[in-house]
């Protein structure tokens, strides 16, 4: 049971860490949880250039050639979607690298290397040939121990797929009903706007 002094230091220290304060500690923390930035909220995580953003951007925007606010909205979504959708592809590779050198330090992956390894000792003095076998036996070990990380990128590179292609076909409509209704007159009845 705590005493009403241990009560009253508790809540004296707990005002003393409230977090940052100035906007430079607030956008520094405000990027703690970002993992992959597959579902981040800004574009440009920490580790992407914001330069190659703005110049990916633009060709987009350039080609998409935008002209209602619906269509401008459509745009800036495939956009962003095309830009996950590349991250998504680059994560990929690096967790492929990774698992091929071993460079991951999940407490998985350690516990199957070493379930490997203990695999391969007992085999060396196995003398029924089946050391080939065993090593396709750890490689599967490996694979299965950090198998849920590839799952997951392929699963949010399906959904940033699913979403980009949904839009695409959004602003392909816009397009077309554009071109197939009749120009708005204006005041002076010339068609034009």
């Amino acid at each position: 049971m705590s005493t009403d002094a241990q009560i009253l230091a508790n809540r004296l220290n707990a005002q003393k860490s409230t977090g940052p304060c100035t906007i430079e500690g607030k956008a520094a923390v405000s990027q703690n949880a970002v993992r992959h930035g597959l579902s981040a909220e800004r574009d440009v995580i920490a580790s992407e250039s914001q330069a190659d953003f703005d110049l990916f951007r633009q060709q987009l925007l350039d080609e998409l050639s935008p002209i209602s606010p619906m269509e401008s909205v459509f745009a800036d979504r495939i956009v962003t979607l095309s830009w996950r959708l590349k991250r998504a592809g680059c994560l990929q590779n690096q967790a492929i690298d990774a698992l091929n050198t071993g460079q991951t330090h999940s407490h998985l992956a350690r516990l199957a290397q070493s379930f490997s390894l203990n695999i391969a000792d007992k085999s060396q003095g196995d003398s029924t040939g089946l050391n080939g076998e065993l090593a396709l036996g750890r490689l599967a070990v490996k694979d299965f121990a950090n198998a849920r990380v590839l799952d997951r990128l392929l699963m949010y590179e399906r959904r940033i797929e699913s979403s980009l292609y949904k839009t695409i076909l959004e602003i392909q409509g816009l397009n077309v009903m554009r071109k197939l209704s009749p120009p708005k007159a204006n005041d002076d009845g010339t068609g034009k706007l």
